[in-house]
C-alpha cells in the first residue's frame, strides 16, 4: 500500500475509525523488529493496536489509522521496573514515578517497601492515582518503611505493627499491594540474626503472600537465608558485594542459591547505586546464573545518576555482560508481569494483551560501565528509548520518530 504524505499531529494525537456508529482508535507500529519473550516471539512485522489493545494484524491498514514507522527500531512489551521507591512527597527517597518511566519505555513500576504501616494508606490514596503509569508495592514490615537516608529503619520485630499489616493486607492485596519487604544486613539487622526475617517470614505466611529480602553487607552465609524462603518469595540485590554474597570462598555460586532458585526462589539484580558488585555478577552470569529479574532501585538521588542512570542503563551493562537479549528482556517483562498475576495482561506483544510497548533502539557505542567498587566493564551497547505506548496512547516519543496517518 503506497503511504500518504506525512501530516503533522497535535498533541495528544487522535485518530479515529468509524464502525457501526462506534469511534474506534487504531495505531498501526510496522517495520518493526518484534521481540516478545512472553511466546519466544522474535520477527520482523507489525502490532496493531485497536482502542487500548493489542489486536491481530492481519495485513490491511484500518482507516484512519495512525501508522508509526519502527525501522531499525526493537518493538518490545511496555517495561518494568520490578524495584523503585516512587512514593513521592512520603520520603526522601521518593521519585515522581513518570519522569522516571514512560521517558524510557517502563509502563508499569513496583515500589519496593518505600511504605509501612504509618504511610501505605497514603501511598495508594495519594501517590498511585497520579501515575499514567500503573503502580504496584510492596508492604515494609517495618511500620515507617524506608523513609530517610539519613538514618535506617527499625527492624526489631518486637515492633512490627501486626494489626495493621493484617489490615492493610485485607483491603490492598492484590489490588495494590504485592507483598511484604523486609531489608536484612549489617545496616538494618546487625546483631539480630535471623529473627526478622523469620518473623517477617511468619507474618507473610500467615497472610498468604511472598516475601521481599533485601540482602546487603550480610553477615550470615546466604545459606542461613535462603532456607527461611519459599516459592514465589525473592532475593533482591542478588549481586551485591559486601560481607557475605552470592558467591561461595571458590568464586562459585552457592548451593544454597541454586536449590533456592530449584525451589522457586526468585533473584533481582535490583542494581542500585551501591547494590551491585560487577565481580559478583560477572562470575554469576559466566557459569550461567543469570537473574530472574532485571530492576534498578531507583531513589530521588540517583535517578540520571552516575552509577545507575535508568533501567535501559543497567539493562545494557546486563547485555553488554554477556546476558542474550532475549534473556535482558524477559526479566524486565514476561517474568515480572507473571509475577504479579498479570502474565497476558501485560510484558507480552499477544493479541488482548494490553497497548503498553516499549520502542528502543540498540545502538553501538563504547561505553565503560563502573560499579561503586570502581570495576569497570567494557561494553559497546547502549538501549535507547524512541517511544513509549501507555494502554495504546503514545505517552513519549523522540522528536525525530514520527507519525503520519495511512
Amino acid at each position: 500500500m503506497q503511504e500518504a504524505p506525512r501530516t503533522h499531529l497535535t498533541w495528544p494525537a487522535v485518530c479515529t475509525g468509524r464502525k457501526g456508529g462506534e469511534t474506534v482508535s487504531y495505531i498501526l507500529v510496522k517495520n518493526a523488529h518484534i521481540l516478545d519473550p512472553s511466546c519466544g516471539r522474535e520477527e520482523l512485522g507489525c502490532i496493531l493496536i485497536k482502542d487500548s489493545k493489542i489486536v491481530a494484524y492481519e495485513g490491511s491498514i484500518p482507516p484512519e489509522c495512525e501508522v508509526m514507522d519502527a525501522k531499525g527500531c526493537l518493538v518490545i512489551p511496555g517495561l518494568i521496573d520490578f524495584h523503585t521507591h516512587i512514593a513521592y512527597g512520603l520520603g526522601d527517597a521518593g521519585i515522581h514515578c513518570d519522569l522516571m518511566t514512560l521517558p524510557n519505555g517502563i509502563t508499569t513500576a513496583v515500589d519496593a517497601g518505600s511504605t509501612g504501616t504509618a504511610a501505605f494508606d497514603g501511598f495508594v490514596r495519594y501517590v498511585i492515582p497520579n501515575c499514567e503509569t500503573r503502580v504496584k508495592a510492596f508492604l515494609h514490615v517495618s511500620a515507617i518503611g524506608v523513609t530517610t537516608e539519613v538514618h535506617t529503619e527499625n527492624s526489631d520485630p518486637d515492633l512490627y505493627d501486626r494489626e495493621k499489616i493484617r489490615r492493610l493486607f485485607a483491603q490492598y492485596y492484590p489490588e495494590h499491594m504485592l507483598g511484604l519487604k523486609l531489608r536484612l544486613g549489617r545496616g538494618f539487622t546487625k546483631g539480630q540474626g535471623t529473627r526478622p526475617l523469620r518473623v517477617a517470614k511468619e507474618i507473610a505466611k500467615e497472610l498468604g503472600c511472598p516475601l521481599c529480602v533485601h540482602v546487603t553487607d550480610s553477615q550470615m552465609p546466604y545459606g542461613e537465608i535462603l532456607k527461611l524462603l519459599e516459592k514465589g518469595d525473592i532475593l533482591c540485590h542478588a549481586y551485591q558485594g559486601q560481607g557475605y554474597t552470592l558467591l561461595d570462598q571458590e568464586g562459585r555460586v552457592e548451593k544454597a542459591a541454586l536449590k533456592a532458585r530449584e525451589q522457586g526462589v526468585l533473584f533481582d539484580l535490583a542494581a542500585g547505586r551501591y547494590n551491585y558488585d560487577f565481580r559478583v555478577f560477572n562470575k554469576a552470569v559466566e557459569q550461567g546464573f543469570l537473574p530472574d529479574i532485571i530492576s534498578t532501585d531507583t531513589v530521588s538521588t540517583s535517578v540520571y545518576r552516575h552509577l545507575l542512570f535508568h533501567l535501559l542503563y543497567v539493562m545494557s551493562y546486563c547485555l553488554d555482560g554477556g546476558i542474550p537479549l532475549m534473556e535482558v528482556i524477559r526479566a524486565c517483562t514476561a517474568t515480572p508481569a507473571a509475577y504479579m498475576g498479570l502474565g497476558g495482561r501485560i510484558g507480552t506483544l499477544q493479541p488482548g494483551a494490553e497497548a503498553d510497548i516499549a520502542i528502543l533502539q540498540i545502538k553501538e557505542h563504547p561505553i565503560t560501565y563502573q560499579d561503586c567498587y570502581g570495576n569497570q566493564v567494557k561494553g559497546n551497547h547502549l538501549f535507547l528509548p524512541m517511544a513509549t505506548i501507555k494502554g495504546g496512547r503514545p505517552v513519549y516519543k523522540r522528536i525525530e520518530f514520527e507519525f503520519w496517518d495511512a
